[in-house]
């Protein structure tokens, strides 16, 4: 039986992040498929075009909508998400609890526990 390829988005606009997140991701499993974009509304035309199994987005982006915002226009599309941000705050991590995301990490943070919890998040070894 084929492995189900997961697809993930990445919506980061710090490049050199977005392109540490992509390559951990791809070396952690061949079963991913990655899409990258800089801002929450590419992201909603990319979810538009295509399915995906896993958003992973930081919070603040650039253009009219934060990642928050992203999450939350998502909500009736139950994909599940991952929240990152360098500026955190309770009231940010309450938020994101109540939006059911399903993992939030500060920046900066461990690539190991990231990728173990997306592991877990999308049920692949």
């Amino acid at each position: 039986m084929e492995k189900k390829v997961k697809r993930i988005l990445i919506v980061e606009d710090e490049k050199t992040l977005a392109l540490t997140l992509y390559e951990v991701l791809f070396s952690a499993s061949g079963d991913f498929e990655i899409v990258v974009c800089d801002k929450a509304e590419d992201a909603l035309q990319k979810i538009n075009d295509k399915e995906f199994d896993l958003l992973i987005t930081d919070l603040k982006l650039p253009g009219q909508i934060d990642g928050l915002e992203l999450i939350r226009r998502l909500k009736e599309r139950r994909i599940p998400s991952i929240l990152m941000t360098a500026y955190g705050t309770e009231e940010v991590r309450e938020e994101a609890k109540k939006l059911g995301v399903k993992a939030y990490f500060e920046k900066p943070f461990s690539l190991v526990e990231f990728i173990k919890r997306i592991k877990e998040i999308l049920d692949v070894k």
